[in-house]
């Protein structure tokens, strides 16, 4: 016996995904009106207005890290700090390299009085990624918190990941110099010198130590930047 299947319930099924669907595009569309809206208030300084906006494109879309990210940069802005904190938080976790989210994060625990909070989590996201650039931030947050003989520890390391790295080194030089040391700021800008003599703000930042042009360029060209531990 031939047994026929019945059709009747695909067109409903169909007819009820498409409802489904169509229902989720009209909330993400909302929720990005509201979230644009909310940034044309924030870029006019109207923050407590601008987050009300981001707030609502989040009851729409909790995890989602721009309407998270500018949520947190209205509530800095409020000196908001902890709530900043979070929502920048929870745009890291859903997006770790969503634009300056680390940075930002940091900077919302330090002023919210969690600093050793920020640097076990710079720590930390420099140790996974294994990134110059966090190595970099490591060390300028350090500074920013006024740890020097720590961040003096991280520029060293960013300096040994990437010797020929003329814009890290110039980040170590310029730290050398704002700390006084300016026998170690000189001999790295030579070495930047050598490897980029176009490098913006080198010649200045030469002269300014008392580098000569002509003292760089009779220098021995160096493998791997001078220690400047």
């Amino acid at each position: 016996m031939e047994i026929k299947h019945s059709n009747r319930g695909f067109p409903i099924a169909f007819l009820l995904l498409g409802m489904a669907s169509l229902l989720l595009a009209g909330c993400e569309s909302s929720a990005m009106r509201l979230r644009n809206q909310g940034l044309s208030l924030y870029h006019q300084g109207k923050y407590q207005s601008a987050l009300q906006k981001f707030n609502a494109a989040l009851q729409s879309n909790p995890s989602d890290p721009r309407a998270n990210y500018y949520a947190g940069a209205s509530d800095y802005m409020l000196a908001r700090y902890q709530e900043a904190a979070f929502h920048y938080k929870t745009a890291w976790t859903v997006d770790p390299n969503f634009g300056h989210v680390k940075s930002a994060l940091a900077e919302a625990l330090i002023r919210a009085g969690r600093p050793n909070e920020a640097m076990n989590f710079l720590e930390r996201d420099a140790e996974l990624t294994g990134r110059v650039n966090g190595r970099l931030r490591v060390a300028r947050f350090y500074k920013r918190i006024g740890d020097l003989d720590d961040a003096r520890v991280n520029f060293v390391k960013a300096a040994a990941m990437a010797p020929s790295n003329p814009e890290v080194l110039m980040q170590v030089a310029q730290f050398y110099d704002s700390i006084g040391e300016k026998g170690k700021a000189r001999a790295l800008y030579i070495r930047i010198y050598q490897l980029d003599p176009a490098m913006p703000g080198l010649v200045e930042s030469m002269q300014h130590d008392g580098v000569t042009i002509a003292e760089a360029l009779a220098a021995p060209l160096a493998t791997t930047p001078p220690a400047v531990k």
